[in-house]
């Protein structure tokens, strides 16, 4: 991903009428901060600069508008989202990130029927092998997990060194409640992606849930420690709090996570791990301080 940051950077140095490059750039920036390796202070201004850069030099750059639909998606301006994604379509229908990137939005809100057209539209354009993990969060968070594991089996068959289809297919496992399955996949993925926090985070909420309390702990140990040296998003932390029943270092963690407005909390009315908490008064707070809209 730092590689694409300095490519597109590059690109614009040679020609800094390049739209397209700012439109890259703008995404790379992005994927840093949703994959937790950059905090929002760090990424997300350069590539709210990269995408306006870009549509005012070609406001017709499709990946621009899905930057931006991105970011106001991260900004919790759901409406705002919901337009720029569909001048990206319209601009490109054809572009199959648009259509998985509109799909996670239509899951945060809650649309999980056209969320699941969406993503299966992205999957039938893509030539990525790795696409169908996309597939496979879109079924995440329509709790759609039965089908997720065998998508996600066939996709290890495929990509059988690739960390991500792991960490999904350990998702997967959990919410079944096939936990030994579960944590033997997580550790492999933890394994193949050199102990990255987000993974390693899985992990351990597996480790909590499975009852192997000990494990989760010191995992949690583990991720507070990384966290004092490296950019670690709160809610990743939460997720093992949550599974040793740390209610209050779990919301402490969530409030957090919304002053940053990190970009997990983009999916805290549907991510499967949160279920349990809908009722607590503090969640219940949280969601409506987000202010999803009806996702019915």
């Amino acid at each position: 991903m730092e590689k694409e940051v300095a490519k597109f950077e590059q690109e614009i140095l040679r020609n800094p009428e390049d739209g397209s490059a700012y439109a890259g750039l703008a995404i790379s920036y992005i994927f840093l901060w949703c994959y937790g390796f950059l905090s929002r202070e760090d990424s997300i201004p350069r590539a709210k600069r990269a995408a306006m850069q870009a549509v005012e030099i070609n406001n017709k750059i499709d990946k621009a508008h899905t930057a931006l639909g991105i970011m106001k998606l991260s900004e919790w301006d759901w409406k705002g989202s919901e337009q720029e994604f569909k001048i990206a379509i319209k601009l490109n229908p054809e572009n199959p990130d648009t259509h998985h990137w509109y799909a996670l939005y239509l899951s945060a809100i809650g649309k999980h029927e056209q969320a699941l057209k969406s993503s299966r539209q992205s999957l039938s354009l893509s030539i990525d092998p790795y696409s169908d993990i996309g597939y496979g969060s879109i079924l995440y968070f329509a709790h759609q997990f039965n089908e997720m594991a065998v998508l996600l089996e066939e996709t290890i068959k495929k990509t059988p060194n690739y960390a991500p289809s792991f960490d999904w297919l350990g998702m997967a496992y959990l919410q079944l409640k096939q936990f030994d399955k579960s944590i033997e996949v997580y550790q492999r993925a933890v394994d193949l992606s050199d102990g990255l926090a987000e993974i390693k985070a899985g992990l351990g909420h597996a480790y909590g849930m499975a009852g192997r309390k000990n494990e989760a702990r010191k995992v949690l140990n583990e991720l507070n420690t990384l966290a004092e040296k490296y950019y670690i998003p709160p809610v990743q932390i939460a997720y093992v709090a949550a599974s040793l029943d740390e209610l209050d270092r779990t919301f402490e963690l969530l409030e957090k996570a919304f002053k940053e407005r990190t970009w997990d909390l983009v999916f805290l009315k549907t991510e499967p791990w949160f279920d349990d908490f809908h009722s607590h008064p503090h969640f219940v707070d949280l969601l409506k301080r987000i202010q999803f809209p009806n996702g019915k």
